[in-house]
């Protein structure tokens, strides 16, 4: 036979900790002592910690990737500004421009948006889990 609850522990809260603790047990149905069960069993300071401490290196890592694609795709259209710019003052050939420059281009745009579009997902499963 399974031994019922029967165990009272009092925890002194400010209103603020009070009302934090029943929005959280909402997911539980409002039964707040399980969601304090259930977070008690879950909890692992020295896990916890290094999951910290890796979320903040992963989201170090995730910022600077960020700034760097910005920084590529910003340094790549005054690039190709310029080459548009030779090519018009007849100082690139066309032929080149297009036949050379234009597809590799197409070919960094389409890895830029991949990177993109990854750096998105990531993100979203990040936003997602909060």
């Amino acid at each position: 036979m399974k031994e019922g609850r029967t165990i009272i522990f009092k925890v002194r809260l400010t209103r603020e900790e009070l009302q934090l603790f029943q929005k959280k047990a909402e997911s539980y149905g409002g039964n707040t002592s399980a969601m304090v069960r259930d977070a008690v069993r879950l909890l692992d300071d020295k896990g916890v910690r290094g999951q910290v401490k890796s979320m903040n290196t992963l989201i170090s890592f995730y910022k600077t990737f960020q700034q760097q694609l910005s920084w590529l795709g910003g340094n790549f259209n005054q690039s190709m500004h310029r080459a548009n710019e030779l090519t018009i003052a007849g100082e690139l050939s066309p032929s080149y421009f297009s036949n050379v420059l234009l597809p590799k281009t197409k070919e960094a745009i389409s890895i830029i948006r991949q990177l993109k579009s990854e750096l998105d997902k990531v993100h979203s499963q990040i936003e997602n889990k909060q």
